[in-house]
């Protein structure tokens, strides 16, 4: 057995120790469930890109899950026979197909819980949906406003600035003083961190906010920006933008003459930034994921996830996996993978927090929490930032 198999088992040994307790600090199987029991078949919906500008985190949460759910069922984590399926619907970047992608998997009565949209835009628009149909729900990304707004609602994504404050005393230890913004005013996470967050962070440090410009999620050059970047000469760039528009902008960046720090988001990680090849060097940006992440657990979904896909995971993937592991540590608490027995059971794990691929997740309420870790981009790959 080579050395990725080993760390796989490992990984499983481990997951299964996990349920072992959780299940002991919940107490009967069937406590706070309505009772009905673990149903042989489990069918999960997952509503989010397949198709579209952020099909990536959308494919990324799919592959993900499916090594989860292959888990599960290799380990008989809900007991023998029990079988996890998912459903894909694709929400191809359309709030309105959001909405009715949804309206068709809470009306399947055989779907006992979501996986909810990537998006900011088509969470929120769905999230209230979600209370009156009572049909639990777990978000991955989505980190704006208004997703997690009653009890059906999860979050195993932590919104972005909730791990944004380590680029900060990053940008403090290297001796950034003065702060450019560049960021994409439509895409809510960004709006947020730009308008109040990072201002705040900032004023917080002792640094000056210098310059801020805001774009559209259309905007395709930044020629002009670049230009008022460069003249300015900040220490520091804070680039919150999608990531195409992350590689024309680096390019043009550089070609206006600005070669000070630029730090990013994670929407750049995992590759995303690669087609702007050099021009990518130095790229600092916060992640809930990374290969380069050495904790044990990370550790050993990086190597169960090469084994299976032959390529390395990315953000998306740990995401899909760790909500994937959310909801089935949610079936094996409550003893009852009925809607109202897995809502009752993500409450119970979310009180207790669990370790996954992003490491140890705690919660505010329903909404996930970690360290995460912040890489640089360099030579076509990610290494812990110094």
């Amino acid at each position: 057995m080579g050395s990725a198999a080993r760390t796989r088992r490992t990984l499983l040994a481990g997951l299964a120790a996990c349920a072992v307790f959780a299940t002991a600090a919940c107490g009967s199987s069937a406590e706070g469930g309505s009772g009905g029991g673990i149903q042989s078949t489990i069918k999960i919906a997952q509503v989010q890109d397949q198709t579209g500008a952020i099909a990536y985190a959308g494919l990324g949460a799919s592959e993900g899950a499916e090594l989860a759910i292959e888990e599960i069922d290799e380990q008989g984590f809900l007991g023998p026979g029990v079988k996890v399926e998912l459903a894909k619907y694709d929400t191809a970047g359309e709030i309105e197909r959001a909405s009715s992608e949804m309206t068709k998997a809470m009306g399947d009565r055989d779907v006992d819980v979501i996986i909810g949209p990537a998006a900011t835009q088509q969470a929120a628009a769905v999230a209230p949906l979600v209370g009156r149909q009572k049909v639990p729900t777990v978000f991955t990304q989505a980190g704006g406003d208004g997703v997690v707004v009653n009890d059906y609602t999860f979050r195993a994504t932590p919104p972005m600035e909730s791990y944004y404050e380590q680029v900060l005393d990053h940008l403090k230890q290297k001796g950034a003083t003065n702060i450019s913004v560049l960021y994409n005013a439509t895409f809510p996470t960004f709006a947020l961190l730009g308008e109040d967050a990072v201002p705040e962070m900032a004023k917080a440090r002792g640094m000056n906010i210098v310059q801020s410009l805001p774009v559209q999620t259309t905007t395709q050059d930044f020629a002009g920006q670049s230009q008022q970047i460069a003249q300015k000469r900040p220490d520091a760039l804070v680039m919150l933008l999608i990531a195409p528009q992350s590689v024309t902008a680096l390019r043009q960046l550089k070609d206006a003459g600005y070669d000070n720090r630029i730090v990013a988001t994670s929407v750049q990680a995992a590759g995303n930034i690669a087609a702007a090849g050099a021009d990518a060097d130095g790229l600092v940006y916060p992640v809930p994921f990374s290969t380069a992440m050495d904790g044990e657990s990370s550790v050993a979904f990086t190597a169960a996830f090469r084994e299976k896909y032959r390529k390395d995971p990315t953000p998306y993937a740990a995401d899909g996996y760790d909500a994937m592991w959310f909801i089935a540590r949610a079936i094996k608490a409550s003893g009852d993978s009925s809607r109202e027995g897995i809502r009752q059971g993500l409450a119970t794990v979310a009180k207790e927090g669990f370790t996954g691929a992003m490491g140890k997740l705690t919660f505010e309420g329903n909404d996930a929490r970690i360290d995460g870790a912040l890489v640089q981009w360099r030579d076509g790959k990610e290494t812990l930032a110094q």
